[in-house]
């Protein structure tokens, strides 16, 4: 059975109001939406983590960039920085966990997981069903293999769920394209190995209120996890 995380209802509400994300801005899109979990009000926009975060963009078209049959949209494009290349452009991970804790005004902080392991991840999102603080989980991933579409980019999603039985985990992606009509609006399930393979080069972050920091990185220790961020 599909165990939602604490907060998952504020997420998924918040993804199907957002839903799809701008061009080439799916870390600040999956932070925004993810925070909905965290906090309960003053949740900064996607513009404004970008913003934070140090994200560029590319303005040429870039079809790649997107599922297949995806819109092209350039909202916040005015307040970011120009790329120099369109494989530069977006959001690295540590510009991302940076950009989370100056855009809440460190009322959220940020515990970044490098290169889990699926027994890992299955761990850790068994642990977090169990979690006595709110947090955000996204997935930095490479979307070939984790898509049925010939899509394969450096992208973010969040994780609101998980079935132990199963060992699947319940993401929210940033296109309504790569939801299944059973679930809510640009969700679906993958397979814990899957989702592992597709962090091979990167990781998660798990984003919870600064109260709560000493215990999600106590729970990250005790996993043996690195607690380190990545780049690729």
């Amino acid at each position: 059975m599909l165990h939602r995380f604490t907060g998952a209802t504020a997420l998924l509400s918040a993804l199907e109001h957002a839903l799809p994300q701008p061009d080439q801005l799916c870390g600040p899109f999956s932070a925004s939406v993810a925070l909905a979990a965290v906090l309960d009000d003053d949740i900064p926009d996607i513009t404004a983590i970008a913003v934070a975060s140090g994200s560029t963009i590319w303005p040429g078209e870039f079809h790649a960039a997107r599922p297949p049959g995806s819109p092209r949209i350039t909202d916040g494009w005015d307040a970011l920085s120009t790329s120099e290349s369109i494989e530069a452009a977006g959001t690295s991970a540590a510009g991302l966990a940076a950009g989370i804790e100056a855009a809440t005004g460190n009322r959220v902080l940020v515990v970044s997981i490098a290169q889990p392991g699926a027994s890992e991840v299955s761990l850790l999102l068994t642990r977090l069903a169990d979690a006595r603080f709110r947090f955000g989980v996204l997935a930095n991933v490479h979307t070939g293999g984790l898509t049925e579409f010939d899509w394969n980019v450096g992208h973010f999603v969040t994780i609101w769920g998980f079935d132990a039985a199963e060992d699947t985990a319940a993401i929210g992606d940033t296109y309504r394209e790569l939801g299944s009509r059973t679930m809510p609006p640009g969700c679906r399930t993958v397979p814990v190995a899957a989702l592992a393979a597709a962090m091979s080069e990167r990781g998660l972050l798990l984003m919870v209120n600064s109260g709560d920091q000493h215990a999600a990185e106590h729970l990250v220790c005790s996993l043996n996890l690195r607690s380190r961020s990545w780049s690729v």
